[in-house]
């Protein structure tokens, strides 16, 4: 199988195809994200834009064209971030001076950690089906950055749950500016040990929600594993294609907009009638005032639509 691993990096079009299903895969739940933060934010400029460039992935022929629409997706991504953040955080985008790794804000610093998280969910899953580390496709391997290439390509098309829980973990409160500190030796934002600790649990918590695949309700971690998995299968000649994209995963917010208006928006007397009682519409007024995120439960999201 690692045989196979080598022969379709040295293979222009094997490796053109793997590299394709990696970036389709990121690009698409890129989409699906800024379209979920859009639900809340004002950020249809940056929304279209990035669109825009991922329609671009379609007339690539080449690993490297392919990177080049990635990171344009990306640059388009993250601005529509740096709109919805609040200034406090001081978030300009991941590429800072030379190299993504600084985590010169506490939102840089928080996907840092988030992403090392998913870095070794990628290798442990990597190692498990006994693939080459080394050995990847989108990502070629660097003595000074990317040594195991394979890691950096399975965890794009699953860098969108880290981006969720990073920026939830902001909205609610979790993290807030003065769980990080600042070290003037290299200029990075660091957390402090409980904050490490809270995040974390938001971390897993997203991938503990899992989705169904194959007919079954698994978490997130175990999908990383079957994609790893489908994709041994395609290097050893036992499936048509790799598909990364799947599986289908639906992102609707509970504090959006909309939702924001239809609150505010409600009298006592037609709550009344909806069966939601007065002191549960005095909260959801609070809440829907405020600029923070909130949830509501199902029963009560129900009522609210009708």
């Amino acid at each position: 199988m690692r045989a196979a691993q080598f022969q379709a990096a040295n293979d222009p079009k094997r490796k053109f195809t793997i590299a394709h299903a990696f970036g389709k895969a990121k690009i698409t739940r890129s989409l699906q994200v800024l379209d979920w933060l859009a639900q809340r934010y004002e950020i249809e400029r940056e929304v279209r834009k990035a669109k825009g460039e991922a329609a671009n992935l379609g007339k690539v022929s080449s690993v490297s064209q392919l990177r080049i629409v990635e990171g344009r997706v990306a640059l388009r991504y993250w601005e529509a971030f740096r709109k919805a953040l609040p200034d406090w955080l001081d978030f300009q985008g991941r590429m800072i001076t030379s190299h993504q790794k600084n985590a010169s804000d506490p939102f840089n610093a928080a996907l840092n950690y988030g992403y090392g998280f998913l870095e070794a969910e990628c290798r442990m899953a990597i190692n498990a089906v006994g693939l080459e580390l080394g050995v990847g496709f989108l990502h070629d391997f660097s003595n000074y950055q990317t040594k195991e290439s394979l890691a950096y390509d399975l965890q794009e098309p699953f860098r969108w749950l880290v981006d969720l829980a990073v920026i939830q973990a902001f909205e609610s409160k979790t993290l807030e500016l003065h769980d990080f500190y600042f070290t003037g030796d290299d200029y990075r934002y660091r957390f402090e040990a409980e904050a490490k600790q809270r995040f974390i649990e938001v971390v897993r918590e997203r991938f503990n929600s899992g989705a169904k695949y194959h007919s079954q309700l698994l978490k997130w971690d175990t999908i990383i594993q079957e994609k790893t998995i489908e994709l041994a299968r395609y290097l050893s000649d036992r499936s048509s294609k790799p598909d990364f994209s799947g599986p289908t995963v639906s992102l609707q917010r509970a504090d959006s907009q909309e939702m924001r208006r239809k609150i505010l928006s409600l009298t006592q007397a037609e709550a009344e009638k909806r069966g939601i009682r007065k002191s549960t519409l005095h909260y959801l007024r609070l809440h829907a005032k405020h600029h923070g995120s909130f949830a509501i439960r199902r029963k009560i999201s129900e009522k609210l639509i009708q």
